[in-house]
């Protein structure tokens, strides 16, 4: 039973704090474990990154999780001051990149995004934020 926990309340104060707890830890959890997908999707990125010196894929990295309302956020970024291309390298459609490809960002997440919640829920456990 996925909420194994709900066979151990005994009474409306008891079920009042495990609520708040998960209401708590609940975003957080969902931050980490969305941090750690965006993980998976950053090796993919870093694969499809056009390759020349190397900088541009070193550049790339996870940013978050950040709260934005009800919203959780965790970013994968390319560029810098040392890497100010990124944005163009990422854009331009007509380069031809021996290794990689332009869109390197864009086109991992938007072939991963019909999968994300699903992956995020697996990797947390409701039961967990409530013992």
């Amino acid at each position: 039973m996925p909420f194994e926990f709900a066979k151990r309340l005994f009474g409306a104060a008891e079920m009042k704090a495990r609520i708040l707890k998960a209401a708590l830890v609940g975003p957080k959890r969902v931050g980490e474990a969305l941090f750690e997908e965006m993980g998976v999707e950053l090796k993919e990125v870093v694969k499809r990154t056009p390759k020349a010196s190397g900088d541009l894929r070193a550049s790339e990295k996870r940013l978050g999780p950040f709260m934005d309302g009800s919203s959780i956020i965790v970013l994968i970024v390319a560029g810098g001051p040392d890497v100010p291309y990124a944005m163009i390298v990422h854009e331009d459609l007509d380069a031809i990149h021996p290794i990689g490809q332009a869109k390197y960002i864009e086109s991992v997440l938007l072939e991963s995004r019909s999968f994300i919640a699903a992956r995020v829920a697996r990797r947390i456990n409701i039961a967990d934020w409530v013992n």
